[in-house]
């Protein structure tokens, strides 16, 4: 009996033991740096990933390197197609997605692609930030996708670039071999454009081999992609943007943050559309400097003004056709691009009675 006890008293000593040992480990676990996998399908360069890095380091700075982020590039963890299963189904906690390339999956957010004239990015993405956060339908969306939106992006401008030639008038785009997405692809094609659809890091390529004769980018891509190295004709649009463009987090991995690392990555998120807004627009004017100076300089002219005005008109046609397509999703069309527009208007507002918050 007395062994027993003994034995049996050992035993407590090695289960307490133990069980202190499992109470520091997990412990330490808790206190431990939560680090989120960020999938991006851009290359590690250029100003969309150097102010995405910035929103990364920064979330680590404030939150004392509680919370982190490891980025993978150039699609390593999946396509930029697959970005919204992607993220929902957690192959990675947070990705950029493009609505251009799931719009069935993003009808609603796809507002942001309409053609319209606006073309300032900060305008744009603060109207973009207000509208995924406060609309009832864009909330809806995200939740059912198993996504949490944090902030938006811009391409900034639509710019075209060419081989060959110059698209000076409408009747230019006629069996035009142009790569270009979304709606502004859509209006393209109605111009009689003949439109093929490829990711801009595939556009290089097809350029060169004469898949595409022209592309449809924007300033600061066109360098980050070296896409001036093989086509010198660039033709300064400065019309739109695609503001269906932004950055969601896997539902699950957002609410298995602290309350407080949640708090800090929506304000850091916040601040990022008016860090990536100045930044582009730098981005922007340094590209076209550095594009058309050197030994191989590209060559820049603008649409005719009239012509202009004709092909924005036609973009606004596009915006029924948008109008049309959410209502057949069972969405309030009207409405959501109403919103949208009063957010414009609100933003222009601001910048036109208070300047840029970076100018302030």
């Amino acid at each position: 009996m007395q062994k027993f006890g003994q034995k049996f008293g050992k035993r407590l000593v090695a289960g307490a033991i133990g069980a202190l040992a499992a109470t520091v480990v997990l412990s330490g676990a808790a206190n431990a740096a939560t680090t989120l996998r960020w999938s991006d399908g851009q290359p590690n360069r250029g100003v969309s990933s150097e102010t995405l890095q910035w929103m990364a380091d920064e979330v680590e700075k404030r939150t004392a390197g509680d919370l982190k982020f490891e980025f993978h590039w150039g699609a390593a963890l999946f396509p930029s197609k697959s970005a919204v299963k992607g993220v929902g189904g957690r192959s990675a906690d947070v990705a950029t997605i493009i609505a251009a390339y799931t719009p069935k999956e993003l009808v609603a957010y796809s507002i942001g692609d309409v053609p319209l004239a606006n073309s300032d990015v900060w305008v744009g993405m603060r109207a973009m930030y207000e509208l995924a956060n406060t609309h009832p339908v864009l909330q809806k969306m995200f939740a059912d996708l198993n996504l949490v939106y944090l902030s938006n992006l811009t391409t900034s401008a639509i710019e075209i670039l060419c081989k060959d030639k110059f698209i000076t008038s409408l009747d230019d785009f006629k069996g035009t071999k142009i790569r270009a997405v979304g709606p502004y692809g859509r209006v393209f094609e109605e111009l009689g454009a003949d439109v093929v659809r490829l990711s801009q890091a595939k556009v290089y390529s097809a350029l060169d081999s004469g898949i595409v004769e022209c592309n449809q980018n924007y300033m600061y891509s066109i360098e980050v992609f070296k896409q001036y190295e093989i086509a010198k004709k660039l033709t300064k649009l400065d019309w739109g943007q695609h503001l269906a463009f932004g950055i969601v987090m896997n539902r699950e991995a957002h609410e298995e943050l602290s309350a407080e690392n949640r708090k800090v990555l929506h304000e850091v998120a916040s601040d990022f559309v008016d860090q990536f807004s100045r930044r582009i627009q730098e981005a922007n004017e340094k590209a076209l400097e550095r594009m058309t100076t050197g030994d191989s300089p590209i060559e820049v002219r603008t649409m005719d003004p009239g012509e202009m005005e004709k092909l924005k008109a036609k973009g606004m046609e596009a915006v029924h056709a948008w109008v049309d397509r959410a209502n057949e999703a069972g969405l309030p069309g009207q409405d959501i691009f109403d919103a949208y527009m009063a957010l414009v208007a609100k933003y222009e507002k601001i910048r036109d009675t208070q300047g840029y918050p970076w100018t302030r």
